[in-house]
């Protein structure tokens, strides 16, 4: 699985929660990170390029524990990779049209994610009277990302983001960054305790749990590669993990495969 950083551990936890013993290999892009002001066109070749790396290890799924990838993929078309390629998208779509008592939900993701439009289409395709309020938050992926998440700061930016969700009276509300779970006390404490918050990650772990399913059980190994600082990587990701990594790798694919 890979993302752009320290978001898609909530993508890893929801895995390993449900999945049983598995082995899996987490890229993160820190080099990169963040990915949500950049153009589609760019988080795709990032994306493309990841993916290559990923399939060097014979994986049985590859999961894209990032929004804005999975956004990038649906304006430019899905790899074709021989295995399963999960998202995000479907998956949060789906959660949420089963929680939402009105029809009222929210999105709060990356400017990239908001943009595309990419979950306002899989909502109304499966529950055409919905009615959408979609916020860019791009002040929060810096802030999980630089180890801010537990500070005054991450809660006043959370606040600013509900601010028109509340408005909209939205009854259910989409963290569709990875990243944004980070910060899931902020944005219940700004929403009120009545709103349902989805992080799309718990239901693609039962995605993925249903095809490891058909494996055998694993040793449960876990492996992290990143494209930048792997010490700052380490420190973050045991903290949000809630247990220690160590061996986390530095790897940094050439110049040209990322065109």
């Amino acid at each position: 699985m890979f993302d752009s950083g320290l978001g898609g551990l909530t993508v890893l936890a929801s895995v390993r929660a449900k999945a049983g013993p598995t082995d899996i290999l987490y890229y993160a892009d820190t080099a990169h990170v963040p990915y949500g002001d950049r153009a589609l066109e760019e988080v795709a070749g990032f994306a493309r390029s990841i993916i290559s790396r990923l399939l060097t290890h014979d994986p049985a799924l590859i999961t894209i524990a990032c929004g804005t990838t999975c956004s990038a993929f649906d304006k430019l078309g899905w790899p074709e990779i021989g295995i399963p390629l999960l998202g995000l998208i479907g998956p949060g779509a789906r959660a949420a049209v089963a929680a939402t008592p009105s029809g009222a939900i929210g999105v709060v993701a990356t400017n990239a994610t908001i943009k595309s439009g990419v979950f306002e289409r899989a909502i109304h395709a499966l529950r055409s009277d919905a009615v959408l309020t979609s916020v860019g938050a791009p002040a929060l992926v810096p802030i999980v990302e630089s180890g801010r998440w537990a500070t005054d700061e991450a809660r006043a930016a959370v606040a600013e983001c509900c601010e028109r969700l509340t408005a909209a009276n939205c009854d259910t509300v989409i963290l569709g960054c990875t990243h944004f779970p980070h910060l899931a006390k902020w944005f219940q404490a700004a929403l009120g305790p009545d709103v349902r918050l989805i992080d799309p990650a718990d239901a693609l772990g039962d995605d993925a749990a249903e095809i490891l399913s058909t494996l055998e059980p694993q040793r449960g190994e876990i492996d992290f590669d990143v494209s930048g600082d792997p010490d700052a990587f380490t420190k973050s990701a045991s903290i949000l993990l809630g247990w220690p990594i160590t061996g986390t790798r530095n790897v940094v694919f050439p110049r040209e495969a990322r065109n």
